[in-house]
């Protein structure tokens, strides 16, 4: 059993390995791709390669990306420390991928599975910010037990579950067996809901990983699908009866948050919508950050404040992640 004294990184997280490809398109564009707007889907291989023939004519931006990987990359450019557990392919994205962890000091087992390519992610980003994504998981998909490593996990103050890896049998299997792991060596964990189509379609496994949890995010949409329930109030209460902590974020409407047992209400800084890829991501990293590495009273206070901030900051531009220092936002 490791003792809090003997952990050298502060947040592990699991999650997705995939690169992102950003693409700047119109409403009308989505609308002959049929593809319903705002939503996560799951493709093969095939229907990326014909989407992108679709697309050729724009110019894609692309950074190393899934989930989890934004929230573990921004919260080691905050400062803090972190390692990651995902699955790449042989290909020039998997180095590029690694490379990108390698550049803030994230910790990771190099999982290259042979002969596959590194997942992918179609970030679709319509004039009014919205982005809808389209993502292959290729060798992220073949993420089982054997990729974990228990001691990157024991070593870990807390581990950040990415909700997404519910959406195959051996990620499911995967997360259960870390877990297990976590709270054999005092590990908190925390869990993101990432998408309601992921609480939906594999809500056992979803509810059995948040009974065990020490931490929830959840967007309003998705913590409405944990709940069953509409109102914002009831929504809140029966979420805080399901985990020990919860935050939810509302957009606009800013956040809200029940840490040991104390509630919080944090207001949104208002900010022009570019793109709001990774803005969950972002504020999950932040407030963790916070959350661990702050001191005094005020603490959480505090946390919320640099994850609204940082948020307002990483939706005003393209891309999950923050182009400038995000260390000075801290002070």
């Amino acid at each position: 059993m490791s003792n809090s004294n003997q952990k050298t990184i502060q947040l592990c997280g699991i999650g997705n390995g995939v690169v992102d490809m950003q693409f700047r398109i119109s409403d009308a564009l989505i609308e002959k791709l049929n593809i319903p707007k705002g939503e996560m889907r799951l493709v093969e291989e095939l229907e990326q390669v014909s989407t992108i023939s679709i697309l050729k004519h724009v110019v894609p931006h692309r950074c190393s990306g899934g989930s989890a990987t934004n929230t573990l990359y921004a919260f080691a450019e905050l400062g803090g420390t972190g390692a990651y557990l995902t699955s790449v392919g042989d290909d020039g994205n998997g180095k590029y991928y690694y490379d990108e962890l390698n550049n803030v000091g994230i910790k990771y087992k190099n999982n290259v599975i042979p002969n596959k390519s590194t997942g992918s992610c179609l970030v679709l980003i319509t004039p009014d910010g919205e982005r809808t994504m389209l993502t292959c998981l290729a060798a992220s998909q073949d993420f089982n037990i054997e990729h974990l490593d228990e001691e990157l996990i024991a070593s870990s103050e807390w581990l950040y579950i990415e909700g997404y890896k519910f959406s195959e049998s051996a990620g499911a299997e995967s997360i259960s067996k870390a877990i297990a792991i976590a709270r054999t060596n005092n590990t908190k964990i925390v869990l993101s809901a990432s998408d309601t189509f992921i609480i939906n379609s594999f809500r056992d496994n979803f509810m059995d990983a948040l009974s065990k949890s020490d931490l929830v995010f959840c967007n309003i949409n998705e913590a409405k699908s944990i709940t069953n329930l509409d109102n914002l109030d009831e929504v809140f209460n029966k979420l805080k009866q399901l985990c020990p902590n919860v935050v939810i974020t509302l957009g606009e409407d800013g956040s809200m948050a029940f840490i040991d047992n104390k509630k919080y209400v944090f207001a949104a800084v208002p900010t022009c919508v570019e793109d709001t890829t990774g803005a969950g991501d972002m504020y999950a990293a932040s407030f963790l950050y916070g959350m661990i590495n702050f001191d005094g009273e005020d603490k959480i206070e505090k946390a919320g404040k640099l994850a609204s901030k940082t948020s307002s900051l990483v939706v005003s531009q393209l891309g999950a992640r923050y182009t400038s220092d995000l260390k000075k936002l801290i002070e």
